[in-house]
């Protein structure tokens, strides 16, 4: 089996929807092992070695050159990474700096589970294989639309941002975005696609106001 994972955004020393990655990280250990190994996910990284500890990257005490992540804490954004197994969990802060996504690609994959984050993304590695650096997939699975390779999606309608009501991982900002009421879940078929306007990619790094966002033209084939 697998690794599991927690992508968490940590940016100006904050740990963003703290209480969703919490909820997941146990559940998913639940799941699978039958228990919880692990607890309090935001103690664990707080206390791990490297912790950005303020906005110039200096902990108290630390001295340049102590620690491997030092280089990246002159950044204020960091991927926080916690792989996590049954007899082991690592923790690291990488720097953050969203990918550039101009177009979109529509895929089918109906033999596709992704249901429990985790490191095993082979699936994912083979459907982008050969794409421009600047392109993204959206998957079909079973005729409904779902995620990208790194996200959930929401897409406008003119009057209302609509969320796939069956994704692949249900991740945390798309939670928090369906708890606050600006998002909707539906079902989503290929032609339907032409009866929207935008459409985001939304994962936890990002703000939902500075999240990826393109015409719903970007997506290959789809013509208005």
């Amino acid at each position: 089996m697998y690794p599991f994972l927690e992508s968490i955004r940590l940016e100006h020393q904050k740990l963003h929807f703290m209480p969703l990655h919490e909820a997941r990280f146990v559940r998913t250990q639940k799941d699978n092992w039958g228990r919880v190994i692990y607890t309090d996910l935001q103690k664990l990284i707080q206390q791990s070695p490297g912790f950005p500890g303020d906005n110039t990257g200096a902990n108290p005490g630390d001295n340049p050159g102590d620690n491997p992540n030092d280089n990246a804490k002159v950044h204020h954004k960091y991927k926080c990474r916690v792989v996590y197994s049954q007899t082991d969990i690592s923790i690291q802060f990488i720097p953050y700096t969203p990918k550039v996504i101009l177009q979109l690609k529509t895929v089918t994959q109906d033999p596709i589970d992704y249901h429990y984050k985790s490191t095993n993304r082979k699936v994912f590695e083979i459907l982008t294989k050969g794409l421009a650096s600047d392109t993204e997939i959206l998957i079909f699975k079973n005729g409904l639309l779902t995620d990208s390779s790194f996200s959930n999606l929401a897409l406008y309608d003119g009057n209302t941002w609509w969320t796939p009501k069956s994704p692949l991982l249900s991740g945390v900002h798309r939670r928090h975005l369906l708890d606050n009421h600006t998002l909707k879940e539906v079902d989503i078929t290929m032609a339907d696609l032409p009866s929207f306007q935008k459409i985001k990619l939304i994962n936890a790094m990002m703000d939902w106001e500075d999240t990826w966002q393109l015409p719903i033209t970007a997506i290959e084939g789809i013509l208005k």
